[in-house]
């Protein structure tokens, strides 16, 4: 038996660092001589789009010959979308559009609607596996890699044919495996860093006896013979490296253990199983390659990826079901991964994002209520309040941080609050984990910025509702930070007086569970149409820094604008507008002896390598509201 050898290269010309005026060398140095291998051996082609018209508008030939290659059967258009977005962070309506005006674009140019898609930058979630259900793909292409490490129970064999996946609403859709390692040592070989001998046994070390299929490539199709200038190691003078591709590719055809194939050839292998859980509570998103390579990148950093996001949520508000293609496809582009990486200065500028500042909030003086108590206790500097609906505890020397929230529905059992220094018996955690409260990590001044200080309260009210509220100056600038007490609704939030975005991670609105006897669950929506429920069990700490330079492990799409979390039965939900602020929320959960720190908390910058000086800092409020675990779960 034979083991069947594919490729799914990506065509992308909205790489983030290639200049428009660059994309007919990128057509004559990357995508004419694809083509040409196409006419020996079967390969997949992956675009989206934007890729497919910008082509076309510099190329129409080059889409006339793959027209023709297609219908001729010598190579296979892949799906991506409209545009590549990173479906886990954005709503489901989106993703849902992008699907939608791709396929009918590659119909209306090549006379296809594909049947495989390719998911964006591999990361995916169980939602969104639901959307491409829905717009018809019989199977996606999924890195192999990380979802393997993620899940000890997988099978080393499962990579070896077609799977299946199961998604968020317990439907299951076929998978084409990707593989991160398999790409990057083909991109070694191409690079000249290996000989075709060393591929060949690298080759041969991989595919055990009985391997039915295995991927070659799947990945960028710009970085042979044309480099992005992303990366100041990137070779200067490049040349013949397509040249090595049709080489080695033709190479491996003459070995009669090896045969090319189109992927969509690779579902004939698939056999009805159990489908597998792609995620997990530890990991509730997957994306390609390293750890470094994670959601942050599209949502945190950057040139101003924070009001990039929170300006496409809005024209998302003002998108109706009647509105024309023309605005969900200007919106999906909007929406572009590439506009969120290695950018260049002409691209950024040329999408002209203005942040409004915003208005310090006015609040009026506060008249005394009969169903409200108001207590202020001079030795602790603890203030704490009473309605008929929340009892809330604020730290007077911590920057009003909540010592403790308790709700009526709750039997005014506190489940968020502060522990302090001492609750574990673990030096490594003896300190205070506080709630509610704003965490600067400078990356420039090598310090640490907070607002746990000593603060006076002042005591007002806004639509009727009592409001706390301080001022703080710190080195990023002054702060007001206040709470509003509307029935069992706790809304807070942080007024920045400075809108530049500081060289810093930005955390805040910290939220530490009280119950430590057992690991919490959370659940949130990543790209789909439903909430996805997770229970934690073991260790995990999305913020935990990758290396010096990437300060964040992961992050949670959230794309409702909202997430519960809780430990047994109680919890909270926390929801936020997108449209004012697009923050990630992002959870940690730790074993300590035999108890667990369970926390929360929202972050607006974080650093990688795309991040460059500059963007905005945008003000965030939340709102808190008691919940219970979900009773299907």
């Amino acid at each position: 038996m034979t083991t069947a050898l594919y490729t799914v290269f990506h065509l992308n010309l909205a790489f983030s660092s290639i200049e428009e005026h660059q994309h007919s060398e990128v057509i004559q140095k990357c995508y004419w001589p694809l083509l040409q291998i196409a006419q020996d051996i079967p390969i997949g082609i992956e675009m989206t789009a934007y890729t497919l018209e910008g082509i076309h508008a510099v190329a129409p030939e080059w889409v006339t010959e793959f027209k023709a290659l297609l219908a001729l059967g010598k190579c296979e258009l892949i799906a991506s979308g409209d545009s590549q977005i990173i479906g886990p962070l954005i709503p489901a309506e989106v993703n849902r559009a992008n699907l939608i005006l791709g396929q009918d674009y590659y119909q209306k140019m090549l006379g296809i609607k594909p049947a495989i898609a390719y998911i964006n930058e591999q990361a995916v979630s169980a939602g969104l596996l639901d959307i491409y259900l829905d717009a018809g793909f019989e199977a996606v292409v999924v890195e192999w890699d990380n979802p393997f490490s993620h899940n000890p129970d997988w099978q080393p064999e499962f990579l070896e044919r077609p799977q299946s996946l199961i998604s968020a609403s317990g439907r299951s859709i076929k998978v084409i495996w990707n593989h991160a390692i398999a790409f990057q040592k083909f991109q070694r070989y191409v690079h000249g860093e290996l000989t075709e001998e060393d591929y060949l046994q690298y080759l041969l070390k991989v595919l055990k006896q009985g391997t039915m299929a295995f991927p070659v490539y799947g990945s960028d199709a710009e970085i042979f013979d044309f480099r992005p200038g992303r990366y100041q190691t990137e070779a200067s003078q490049i040349s013949g490296e397509w040249q090595r591709i049709k080489q080695l590719f033709n190479s491996i055809k003459k070995i009669p253990e090896y045969r090319w194939e189109y992927p969509s050839k690779l579902l004939s292998l698939w056999q009805p199983s159990a489908p597998l859980r792609l995620t997990n509570a530890q990991h509730p998103v997957s994306v390609k390659k390293q750890a470094k390579y994670n959601i942050c990148r599209w949502g945190l950093s950057g040139r101003n990826d924070l009001l990039l996001n929170t300006q496409c949520f809005q024209r998302l508000a003002k998108l109706k079901s009647v509105s024309s293609n023309k605005e969900w496809r200007d919106l999906c582009r909007l929406w572009a991964s590439d506009l969120r990486t290695h950018l260049t200065q002409n691209r950024y500028d040329a999408l002209k994002l203005r942040c409004v500042a915003s208005q310090r909030p006015h609040f009026t003086p506060w008249q005394p209520a009969k169903d409200i108590l108001i207590r202020y206790d001079e030795a602790r500097r603890r203030l704490h309040i009473q309605t008929p609906k929340i009892h809330l505890s604020l730290n007077g020397n911590r920057g009003l941080a909540i010592d403790s929230l308790a709700f009526a529905s709750q039997a005014f059992e506190s489940v968020i609050g502060t522990l302090s220094h001492g609750h574990f018996d673990h030096i490594s955690y003896g300190a205070d984990f506080y709630t509610n409260h704003l965490l600067l990590e400078r990356f420039r001044d090598r310090d640490r910025v907070t607002d746990l200080n000593r603060v006076e309260y002042q005591l007002s009210e806004q639509d009727g509702c009592l409001v706390i509220y301080c001022h703080q100056s710190l080195k990023i600038g002054g702060i007001t930070k206040w709470f509003k007490l509307d029935g069992e609704k706790l809304h807070t939030g942080i007024y920045f007086e400075s809108c530049q975005r500081p060289e810093a991670s930005v955390r805040l609105g910290f939220m530490t569970l009280l119950d430590c006897e057992q690991r919490a669950w959370y659940q949130t929506r990543l790209g789909g149409d439903q909430d996805e429920f997770f229970q934690i069990t073991e260790d995990m700490d999305q913020g935990e820094a990758v290396s010096s330079i990437v300060s964040s492990a992961s992050a949670l799409g959230a794309t409702n604008g909202a997430i519960s979390l809780g430990s047994q039965s109680s919890g909270i939900t926390i929801s936020w507008n997108p449209e004012d602020c697009a923050a990630l929320p992002m959870i940690s959960s730790k074993k300590i002896n035999n108890q667990y720190l369970n926390r929360l908390w929202f972050s607006l910058a974080e650093a990688d390598e795309t991040l460059k000086s500059g963007g905005h800092l945008l003000n965030f409020a939340l709102c808190i509201t008691p919940t219970m675990r979900p009773c299907h779960v």
